[in-house]
């Protein structure tokens, strides 16, 4: 539904109701009243300036910096509230507390802002406000820019006046307590080494009356809009923190204390020291591992990253605290000077606010499944900060296949909505910023390192815009993406070989490992797939995919019928020379040229026509026992599309042997060796290879948490359909698991599924069959129940709906009953209890 009233306001409260009419159109009660408000919407809103410490025009990488004012107010408030921006980030503070952090990186032309509540932080008489502001210099993640903060707080009181408070020369600024000499951690994003001198932290600096007698005026740099920062946009999603105490912490003998918080977090360590000697330096290292003396090891899964941290104690009590989060599990502090117990150490995770109800749970007779399942869905909490990661170690960056993995599994597994929007958002820019001419999309966005794609992730980015539509029901989303989407479409079509019908060389990734395609990454999860082609299978597939899926959003979109027809006539074109230059029989070939092929067949090579619906149907069972047979031979990174490929096959038991593995590639080998959180690469501990010989790669890639939803949607058997989770179907698996329960939500609400395989003491006579099910309000269902028997009987809440070959009465509810492979019944909304006999 469009909004069609009067304009919106800025800075403005809303408040709506609704009601809904029944078949009969009679009207529903109004609803209780609910509510939502608006930002600053337009550049003249903005009264405050962008300000700064005195600089000479060369920015330190890694600056830290306080800002303040006092402020008096002389009646009692009604509503405040502050939109603020930084670049990078800022911690903002009323009278000595901490209220907000943000905001999210992004270009300074299309800066994100964020609205933060002051009515209950704020007093009547003296008050004080400030922000430790953080500027990292680019990277991943971190696009150039300049230091800069701005805030801008309307106040509103009792009485009915009003009062704007804004960032100008006012303000005064100092430097923070971080030293900017130190290293940066790692090559790939632009955060420092935190190395902290607790002896300068400037106690109080956010609570009335402290004295800034030291403390110089803030430099402005320019009104809002000002170069670099000609655009303010409103940030709709947020990053909460919460503490999490050590499982355990060891005192070694050589004096050092390790704590362990039991798996990995992205967080934020924080320590107390008690009795703390003037100028004594502390040594920390975060990590993943531990040596074999116990203590933390510096690079063994960290990815070549300096995970260490210093700090100078004060006399007495101090906090270190830094300001950037890590991966984390282990926390090495070296010589603290005095003995630790666990209550003065703790690990403030971070993760993207996500709803808190109706997320989606899995339990079934296999442990290994229920811990896989819950394995990916810490991964997938985690992978997601003010943007998707990479990781939340080493490259914080939000690559676009990354993302879009950890997209299916945080919208099926918590209902997230805001942080796919934004990044969809975020990758349609890279779009115009960087490739507007050539169809493509960055990798990597935001970034620091300008221009730069993947083929592959460039072609995947109609099937995320497609999968988010489907299960949100975002038109708006939908619209804005489908020129990029075309533009795709576009791309792939000018690779097309005139004679043999097939993506020949397609053209991206240019001069690197990536280029013409990546595969699969690392390189070893490629598994010797044959990239020595003009055409590259996978390439193909996701082609023929992107095609397909142009198709379908020009229907959605009501285009022109020769729109459609055009898109789903070049996807036959694809399909049909894919099938009749890679297909060998029962397994597909890796590439070929117009004149050879490959006798190279790997699992990615025929899992992906598959999981894409290219394989003829009458090759479908001997493709899929052929990917079955080979096992896991396919990384994080592209392990859905060998998931879906069995799903599509029909293949429940197939999917349970992959997933609960323990002896090879997969997620319960992570578990086997320790590992708390879904790699980048299966092989990050190979035991066959010495320890100085093994791949270090990430051990906290969310990308391979995508097992959920194939844990949801193949072995708990809920499957959304329809647009919105207008339709659901509940198609419980006939073989790999005896029972499973669990839950989905979906737009309409959490959809509950609870079922159990009963075999009877004598093999001979036939399975029992139990299943509940709970369909939120306007949702309909069909149930596919897992029997052949033509002679069944089927009941719903006990009353038989099917006895032998003849139906019985329908129950309230059902609308329908089917007898084909399965047993189906079409339901409405409600609360159901089958069973077959």
């Amino acid at each position: 539904m469009t909004y069609g009233g009067p304009a919106l306001e800025s800075g403005t409260v809303y408040y709506w109701a609704v009601r809904v009419w029944d078949e009969a159109g009679k009207p529903s009660e109004w609803s209780e009243p609910a509510c939502w408000e608006t930002g600053l919407r337009h550049a003249d809103d903005w009264q405050a300036s962008w300000i700064r410490r005195p600089e000479d025009g060369s920015f330190q990488r890694g600056q830290f910096t306080y800002v303040r004012r006092p402020l008096t107010i002389e009646t009692e408030i009604d509503r405040a509230r502050a939109y603020v921006s930084a670049s990078h980030q800022y911690e903002l503070s009323v009278n000595g507390t901490q209220v907000d952090r943000g905001p999210s990186f992004s270009y300074p032309d299309y800066q994100y802002y964020k609205t933060v509540s002051l009515t209950d932080a704020l007093v009547t008489g003296e008050n004080a406000v400030g922000a430790l502001v953080h500027w990292s210099g680019e990277g991943q993640g971190r696009p150039a820019a300049e230091p800069g903060f701005i805030c801008q707080i309307e106040l509103r009181f009792a009485d009915g006046t009003e009062r704007t408070v804004v960032t100008d020369g006012s303000w005064l600024v100092r430097t923070a307590e971080w030293r900017e000499d130190a290293p940066l951690r790692n090559d790939e994003i632009a955060e420092p080494v935190e190395r902290i001198d607790g002896r300068a932290e400037p106690n109080g600096w956010s609570e009335p009356g402290f004295d800034t007698e030291t403390w110089e005026a803030a430099a402005v740099v320019g009104t809002h809009p000002t170069e670099p920062w000609t655009r303010l946009v409103a940030q709709n999603c947020d990053v909460v923190r919460s503490p999490v105490e050590p499982a355990s912490i060891d005192h070694l003998g050589s004096g050092s204390y390790v704590v362990d918080f039991g798996r990995i977090y992205a967080g934020i360590p924080a320590v107390r020291f008690e009795a703390g000697d003037d100028g004594h330096r502390v040594k920390l290292k975060a990590g993943y591992r531990r040596d074999d003396d116990g203590t933390v090891a510096e690079t063994d899964g960290t990815q070549w990253t300096d995970m260490s941290y210093e700090y100078v104690q004060p006399e007495g009590e101090g906090w270190f605290r830094p300001f950037n989060s890590l991966g984390i599990r282990y926390l090495q502090i070296d010589d603290p000077g005095e003995s630790l117990d666990t209550d003065q150490v703790r690990l403030l995770t971070r993760r993207n606010s996500v709803p808190d109800t109706g997320a989606a749970t899995f339990e079934s007779a296999n442990e290994t499944v229920d811990s896989v399942f819950e394995l990916a869905r810490h991964s997938a909490l985690y992978g997601c900060q003010e943007q998707f990661v990479d990781t939340p170690t080493r490259e914080k960056g939000q690559f676009l296949l990354d993302a879009f993995n950890i997209s299916q599994t945080t919208t099926h597994a918590f209902a997230e909505r805001r942080l796919t929007r934004k990044a969809i958002a975020e990758f349609i820019r890279s779009h115009y910023r960087y490739w507007a001419c050539e169809g493509r999309l960055n990798a990597v966005y935001p970034n620091g390192d300008g221009k730069r794609d993947i083929p592959e992730f460039t072609v995947s980015f109609p099937e995320w815009v497609w999968q988010y539509y489907r299960i949100s029901g975002d038109r708006q989303t939908l619209d804005v993406a489908y020129p990029v989407v075309q533009s795709v479409a576009a791309y792939v079509e000018r690779h097309v070989d005139g004679d043999t019908g097939l993506v020949m060389h397609l053209s991206g990734g240019d001069n690197s490992c990536y280029e013409e395609g990546i595969i699969d990454w690392p390189p070893e999860m490629r598994y010797g797939y044959d990239r020595d082609w003009a055409a590259r299978t996978t390439v193909n597939v996701l082609c023929a995919g992107a095609l397909g899926r142009a198709a379908d959003i020009a229907a959605a979109l009501d285009r022109p019928e020769c729109e459609q027809a055009h898109y789903r006539d070049r996807r036959r074109d694809l399909r049909d020379a894919i099938d009749a230059h890679l297909r060998r029989g029962d397994r597909y070939v890796d590439g070929c040229d117009a004149a050879d092929a490959s006798t190279s067949t790997s699992q990615h090579a025929s899992a992906l026509p598959l999981a894409f619906d290219l394989v003829p149907k009458a090759h479908v069972d001997t493709v899929a026992d052929r990917v079955a047979a080979d096992g896991m031979k396919m990384g994080p990174m592209t392990v859905r599309w060998l998931l879906g490929a069995l799903a599509t096959a029909d293949r429940p038991e197939a999917v349970v042997d992959l997933v609960t593995d323990a002896e090879t590639d997969g997620w319960a080998n992570i578990l086997a060796q320790g590992g708390t959180f879904t790699w980048e690469s299966w092989r990050c501990r190979d035991p066959s290879l010495p320890a100085d010989h093994r791949h270090n790669r990430s051990e906290s890639h969310a990308m391979g948490s995508t097992v959920l939803v194939s844990i949801l949607r193949t072995l708990l058997g809920v499957r959304p359909d329809g647009i919105a989770g207008e339709h659901v179907e509940i198609r419980p698996p006939a073989t790999g698991l005896t029972s499973a329960s669990g839950q989905m939500p979906t737009e309409r609400g959490t959809v509950e599924v609870a079922w159990t395989h009963e075999a009877n003491e004598t093999p001979a006579d036939s399975p029992k069959f139990r299943l509940e099910t709970t369909i939120p309000w306007n949702t309909s269902a069909t149930v596919a129940l897992p029997t052949r028997e033509r002679d069944a009987t089927v009941t719903a809440d006990g009353e038989p709906i099917q006895s032998g070959m003849r139906a019985t009465a329908l129950a309230d509810g059902i609308t329908s009953v089917q007898d084909g492979k399965r047993f189906e019944v079409d339901l409405t909304s409600g609360t159901y209890r089958f069973a077959v006999e």
